[in-house]
């Protein structure tokens, strides 16, 4: 008898979807998977690695890392990135960086900006890709 539920079954198609679905875990299931892939194929862990953080992941950084981090990223487009998140997480974020710094980010996050939901979107996906970057080169795990 053939099974016709959809949500019976789940195919993955491609290293885009389990990208998004390692960013939605916590890190330690992240790591369990990661793990489990590295056993077989340590180049796509890595990939998938530095591919799949998130701001929560950057969040967890120990503020050494977040400050390096930031060096490599304008205040401006670090305060956009920290629009539309939580009190506490922007809290976090700026109390971590260098005050210069944190105020310069601080300064756009508070300015209102008539497409700032877009302009929010792509100051994260940014400040995602460096971070990326900066994983795969080794300068944070």
């Amino acid at each position: 008898m053939k099974n016709n539920n959809p949500a019976a079954s789940v195919f993955i198609n491609g290293r885009a979807q389990i990208i998004e679905m390692l960013q939605l875990m916590d890190s330690s299931e992240k790591e369990k998977i990661l793990k489990l892939i590295r056993i077989k194929n340590p180049i796509l862990a890595e990939e998938l690695h530095s591919k799949s953080i998130s701001f929560f992941d950057i969040q967890n950084l120990p503020e050494q890392e977040l400050v390096r981090l930031a060096g490599a990223i304008k205040p401006a487009i670090f305060g956009m990135a920290l629009k539309g998140l939580a009190a506490n997480v922007q809290k976090k974020f700026l109390s971590s960086l260098p005050r210069e710094f944190a105020e310069q980010a601080y300064q756009i996050m508070i300015t209102s900006y008539s497409n700032e939901k877009d302009l929010a979107a792509r100051a994260r996906a940014k400040v995602l890709e460096i971070a990326s970057q900066r994983a795969t080169r080794g300068k944070f795990s």
